[in-house]
């Protein structure tokens, strides 16, 4: 497995059924097969809040989940698999040809999932100006900085939760203003308050799998 690919995952649906995907900061290259259908290639977006997929017909997705960051020439990736008529278990030795790796959005992207700081603490700590950091992770991820420092405070929080936990105290280690605000939080994010996080486990195995922050 190249540096590039986190993971490769698959899920079997039945009709109806749904599950709630959470941000991870990651996009995936996945395949969605239903019976004798053409095989559907996609590249999955960054997502901004979680998202409720319903099934609509009984079928199986194979995913690739892609480091944080990475340039994706998706649409010479998907016409060359759509040529080549590659199966799933054929792909991963050809997704480095369609990525590219800039290290320094890398550097940046670990030095905002690393410190719970500010924008211009990081960028500081990089050694670059605020707008240079700016500049950088926007045009090479189509987000902000503050998005990025946001998941990860988000998701490492969502990792700390515990019944014998104090929420206040969740709260203040990872640099909300009070619980109401990160309870709002919690709701962008996930649409689930930490309590209701808690008892959803397919939430919680997310935040485990491989991801950002």
């Amino acid at each position: 497995m190249n540096s590039s690919l986190v993971s490769k995952w698959s899920a079997n649906f039945d009709l109806g059924m749904s599950t709630i995907v959470i941000p991870d900061g990651c996009r995936d290259l996945i395949v969605k097969t239903v019976g004798n259908e053409k095989p559907d290639w996609f590249v999955s977006p960054l997502f901004d809040r979680a998202e409720l997929v319903l099934a609509e017909d009984i079928c199986s997705y194979v995913g690739f989940r892609l480091s944080p960051g990475i340039g994706i020439k998706e649409r010479e990736l998907l016409t060359y698999i759509e040529i080549k008529q590659l199966e799933a278990n054929e792909v991963k030795d050809i997704i480095s040809d369609f990525i590219k790796v800039e290290h320094s959005v890398q550097e940046a992207l670990e030095g905002l999932a690393s410190e719970l700081g500010t924008v211009k603490q990081i960028s500081a700590q990089l050694g670059v100006s605020i707008r240079t950091l700016q500049r950088l992770i926007f045009n090479k991820t189509n987000r902000t900085p503050g998005y990025w420092l946001q998941l990860a405070r988000i998701r490492k929080a969502a990792r700390s939760l515990s019944r014998d936990v104090n929420l206040a105290d969740v709260a203040e280690n990872y640099g909300f203003s009070d619980q109401s605000h990160m309870n709002r939080e919690f709701q962008r994010w996930f649409r689930l308050t930490p309590v209701q996080l808690l008892n959803t486990p397919g939430v919680i195995r997310q935040l485990y799998d491989q991801g950002y922050g």
